[in-house]
């Protein structure tokens, strides 16, 4: 038996628990911003970023279709935005050019941040796992898949009873006058998808109409780079729906760092994830 056999059957398996994917525009970010849920202070994401906006109501979302959701206190949190904070930036390099560093706002580095999204849903739900912010570019959902299933694989928690993976982007990044304010009315898309942990292959998990989930690494790699295909995160957000639905789906994959692959495709029990060796 070679070593990558020997891993995958003793790695545990890891289940899609639930899922949401939103895209309002803009102009909507705002009524959601001031409606934060779980009985939360209305100015909980009054500083917040878009992306972090969207990504806390994606998470409430799935949560509601979730059939017994485990004791939040144990869940971690890996959030992959694609180039969040622009507009604030945006505003804060436009204001401080007319006015200086005191027209700064002291919310902009922790609002506006790699982590912000993720330290967001951890607070708002009051998880004590970890909570990390990756990529922050055009290859954020392979980064933040990859980064997801090995924290869940191999975290070795007995707490660790799962993690969100939110992944947010703009269909078109929006282009700003000389005073930071958008010209252009897009949608945030906010994909968050809850990874459970099997303790069997046998074992269904809680999505009635399952996807398996797989983390490939290839053995040969040529160079560091990879990149995501056109329209990764709503390609991942369909396949997830139409596997809920139990609608034919075929495989999707994307590349992650390293030489790998994150791979879902209909299956008709269980949601697996395993650390498998590709030829």
């Amino acid at each position: 038996m070679n070593e990558s056999t020997r891993q995958t059957q003793h790695q545990p398996g890891v289940t899609i628990g639930c899922h949401a994917f939103l895209e309002p525009r803009l102009s909507e970010i705002g009524e959601l911003r001031d409606q934060p849920g779980l009985d939360l202070p209305p100015r909980f994401l009054r500083h917040a970023d878009e992306h972090t906006v969207v990504g806390v109501h994606a998470v409430l979302a799935a949560r509601a279709t979730h059939p017994a959701m485990p004791p939040v206190a144990g869940q971690a949190v890996v959030a992959a935005p694609c180039q969040a904070g622009r507009i604030a930036g945006g505003k804060t390099l436009a204001q401080m050019a007319v006015g200086g560093g005191v027209t700064v706002s002291p919310h902009i580095v922790p609002q506006c941040s790699l982590h912000s999204i993720a330290g967001a849903v951890s607070v708002a739900l009051g998880m004590h796992g970890p909570h990390l912010g990756v990529g922050g570019g055009p290859e954020a959902l392979g980064e933040g898949l990859l980064v997801a299933a090995s924290l869940l694989l191999s975290s070795g928690d007995p707490n660790c009873n799962g993690v969100w993976l939110i992944a947010t982007e703009w269909d078109e990044e929006p282009p700003l006058d000389h005073a930071g304010t958008p010209l252009t009315n897009p949608r945030c898309r906010g994909l968050a998808v809850f990874l459970e942990p099997l303790s069997s292959p046998e074992d269904g998990g809680t999505l009635l109409q399952p996807l398996a989930f797989e983390l490939r690494m290839k053995r040969s790699v040529r160079g560091p780079q990879f990149q995501e295909p056109a329209g990764g995160l709503v390609a991942f957000a369909r396949a997830l729906d139409m596997c809920r639905e139990g609608a034919a789906l075929a495989s999707w994959a994307v590349a992650c760092p390293g030489g790998g692959e994150i791979r879902v495709r209909s299956r008709s029990r269980s949601v697996a994830c395993g650390l498998r060796e590709a030829a």
